[in-house]
């Protein structure tokens, strides 16, 4: 997986702190949400061949958007144990990464309660051109998510490279970093990002985009919507054909907390889908491939 050094904080739908190695600044716009339906309304009719693979065995519902996201929406027998296994691992990679401290900010559904929440955050700080370890509580801590920024897809090649990280757009979540910062006396301010896996985070998007096209009774029109499948199940690392991330300016959803889209593409003819997690915030968009569309649709 190729990558280049960017860091971009957002807050507040704004571009408001960044360390850049490459490329400008982005921008953020306010969107219209008055088109945007609710999803949890959805009721997907019950799978007899399944999403990803042909097992009849020991089947159950999967969600959609996972329920650590606020997810409602479930696929009635959609998942075999096995499925469900590798879907849970790379969605727990992010769920229980970075994206850990702003669910538990933002109170999202928690079977364990956010009872393995750490109570303190490390936070580094320069004063008088010294390096200052504070351990700050969680709720009065900077929380960042870092949002991966991958290349544009290219919708004419039927290559599938490896996922490309051009940079990364980081959302602020807790307290005010630039007012923390202040509030001790810094000039500086360190926030160290761990457990970032770009691959499970585009494995995850992709899960997504392609249970809402199954969900919206989509799937059948695609022709080859097994190779999607085989990204997302069995060959991560050519994820990079079907993930990419929409270029700047980005978009602030007021009120809307995810946002999930599926259009189609002129020439080639092909079903994407948008997807936008915490879209009032004004993160990235990402654009998953799920497939040809066949030619007599």
């Amino acid at each position: 997986m190729e990558g280049t050094t960017k860091v971009e904080i957002i807050r507040d739908g704004e571009v408001r702190w960044q360390t850049v190695t490459a490329s400008g600044q982005p921008s953020v716009v306010i969107a219209d949400t008055s088109d945007i339906s609710d999803c949890s309304k959805l009721t997907p009719e019950s799978s007899d061949a399944r999403i990803y693979c042909d097992s009849n065995v020991k089947l159950s519902r999967g969600h959609i958007l996972a329920f650590a996201l606020g997810g409602t929406v479930t696929i009635p027998r959609g998942s075999c144990e096995r499925c469900r296994g590798i879907t849970s691992a790379f969605e727990t990679a992010v769920l229980r990464g970075p994206m850990r401290m702003v669910r538990y900010i933002q109170n999202a559904p928690s079977r364990s309660k956010h009872e393995d929440v750490p109570k303190t955050i490390p936070v580094t700080i320069t004063l008088d051109r010294r390096e200052v370890l504070i351990q700050a509580t969680r709720d009065e801590a900077p929380i960042l998510l870092p949002f991966p920024i991958f290349a544009p897809l290219d919708y004419s090649t039927a290559k599938t490279p490896e996922l490309k990280l051009v940079g990364i757009a980081t959302g602020s979540f807790g307290a005010d970093p630039e007012a923390f910062a202040k509030q001790h006396g810094a000039k500086e301010i360190e926030l160290k990002i761990v457990n970032s896996d770009a691959i499970a985070f585009a494995r995850m998007v992709a899960k997504i985009a392609y249970g809402f096209a199954h969900a919206n009774g989509q799937l059948p029109q695609v022709k080859n919507k097994s190779a999607l499948v085989r990204a997302i199940m069995l060959e991560p690392n050519s994820i990079g054909g079907f993930v990419g991330t929409l270029p700047s300016p980005f978009k602030k959803y007021p009120g809307v907390q995810h946002r999930i889209f599926l259009r189609e593409t002129a020439a080639p003819k092909m079903l994407v889908a948008e997807i936008q997690l915490f879209a009032s915030a004004g993160a990235p968009t990402y654009v998953v491939i799920i497939g040809r569309l066949s030619e007599d649709d």
